[in-house]
């Protein structure tokens, strides 16, 4: 998968339009807009925007790791809805399942 074919997914996970987008980046839509499409690239400083923004990393929008499995997509999309003492329990519940090594019914 190429880059514009990540950015597209990460978009449509995310349910934005690309102008939403574009503002939070700080680009011009259309810029963004050339980006999905293909015939642009961004520079690095924009690449590292938008992987910051999406939770990824450089490698992936390049294409050198695996995408995030859909569960792992809902619960990044759920954490970022979530308050700053919501994130906290979340964490919380997170370390003491990991410690604890705590199994539960799949």
């Amino acid at each position: 998968m190429e880059f514009h074919e990540r950015l597209r997914y990460l978009i449509d996970c995310e349910e934005m339009k690309i102008k939403d987008l574009a503002a939070k980046l700080h680009l011009a839509p259309s810029t963004l807009g050339n980006y999905v499409q293909g015939p642009r690239e961004p520079d690095y400083d924009t690449l590292r925007r938008i992987a910051d923004y999406f939770g990824v990393s450089i490698d992936y929008l390049l294409g050198h790791e695996p995408p995030a499995v859909d569960d792992e997509r809902q619960l990044l999309t759920c954490y970022r809805s979530f308050t700053p003492s919501q994130k906290r329990f979340l964490l919380d519940q997170a370390a003491l399942i990991k410690r604890y090594k705590i199994r539960l019914d799949d």
